[in-house]
């Protein structure tokens, strides 16, 4: 790297897809490398040979967007590119020692998310397009949202198929239907809050403490 060409949007590029592989590398059957995370956020792209500054490109994008549907739809694109069962995809995944079989929706738009979470964080609150961006869905938030709102988030629709111990989907093996369905419920939570913006529902995020 030259530092010369180095600038504000590598450099949060830089944070962000360190904290976004380390947030979604959780599931006992799919843990994986920085190195690994990020190769397969560049897959978002849909570009074979995609760079850095191609992805950062890319996600700006979302900084044009005018609706959730339209966020909507690009962020499910994204996943699909990410997950995409390529033999370009499972030949990086094979060289890592990893099966195709345990890359799954929920575990690609949690490396998604967080990645972009940390990117964009200075545009919460200020930018209109940040309010469409998906909070990552982990255990830890869709507990404390049961738990706030039991009737809401019960979870007994026929769509999950992977409820845990706790009465909440393992986020690590969500596919695109209960991925999709959780995040209805979380915006008919904010909207019953007559809150604007995804990103409040992370108060219920308590893995900090």
């Amino acid at each position: 790297m030259n530092i010369t060409s180095y600038n504000l949007d590598l450099h949060k590029h830089t944070l962000s897809k360190w904290a976004a592989s380390r947030a979604a590398s959780q599931s006992k059957g799919f843990k994986f490398s920085v190195k690994l995370g990020s190769k397969l956020l560049l897959f978002g792209t849909s570009e074979r040979q995609a760079s850095d500054q191609d992805f950062i490109d890319y996600i700006k994008q979302i900084e044009t967007f005018n609706s959730q549907d339209d966020y909507d739809f690009w962020h499910h694109q994204t996943i699909e590119n990410m997950t995409s069962d390529n033999d370009e995809l499972k030949k990086l995944l094979n060289s890592h020692n990893k099966s195709h079989n345990n890359y799954t929706y929920g575990i690609a738009a949690k490396l998604l998310n967080c990645y972009l979470k940390v990117f964009f964080l200075e545009s919460f609150g200020k930018q209109n397009f940040a309010d469409f961006i998906h909070p990552p869905v982990d255990a830890i938030l869709l507990k404390a949202l049961r738990k706030d709102d039991k009737k809401l988030f019960n979870f007994k629709n026929s769509i999950f198929t992977n409820i845990g111990v706790q009465k909440i989907p393992t986020w690590t093996r969500i596919n695109e239907n209960e991925y999709k369905t959780i995040i209805k419920l979380m915006k008919e939570f904010v909207s019953s809050k007559n809150e604007n913006g995804l990103w409040k529902i992370e108060s219920f995020w308590i893995g900090h403490q």
